[in-house]
């Protein structure tokens, strides 16, 4: 298998346990929720503070590691058939990210009733910088050079 798309891989993977957005309780959070409401983490593959049952959440932590999942599954797919379309579709899914986690950090904030939330970006979006840049750099060797080699 070669570097880039293990290296791929283990990004990843490393994204499922990694924090992508922290939201700490403001005061109004307090006041509202008591002294014992958790500060907010959303993870790859779960969310830390709220209330999973709830339909919403508990579907968009589902959403998102199956996405993670999924892109893990389209660079083994790619390694074994060299079908450019996984690197397309997983490219196209890690564009997309940042708008899904834009609407998963608003969902969040809308379902928690004047929590007073601020939003910090955490170390998963470096990591999905690098998943995505490993894309594109193995879309680039395995696409679109040797296309351009061939006229």
């Amino acid at each position: 298998m070669p570097v880039r798309i293990k290296w791929a891989l283990i990004l990843t993977f490393l994204c499922l346990p990694a924090p992508f957005v922290y939201m700490p309780i403001g005061p109004e959070g307090y006041r509202y929720y008591g002294p014992d409401v958790p500060d907010i983490w959303i993870l790859g593959a779960y969310i830390f503070g709220k209330d999973t049952s709830f339909f919403g959440i508990g579907i968009a932590w589902k959403w998102q590691l199956f996405f993670i999942l999924y892109t893990a599954l389209g660079l083994v797919l790619f390694q074994m058939s060299q079908r450019r379309f996984w690197l397309f579709q997983n490219v196209l899914f890690l564009l997309l990210f940042p708008f899904w986690l834009y609407a998963y950090t608003g969902g969040v904030i809308n379902n928690s009733d004047g929590a007073d939330l601020s939003v910090y970006p955490m170390p998963g979006l470096l990591l999905w910088i690098a998943v995505l840049w490993l894309h594109l750099k193995l879309l680039y060797e395995r696409g679109i050079r040797r296309a351009m080699s061939n006229h």
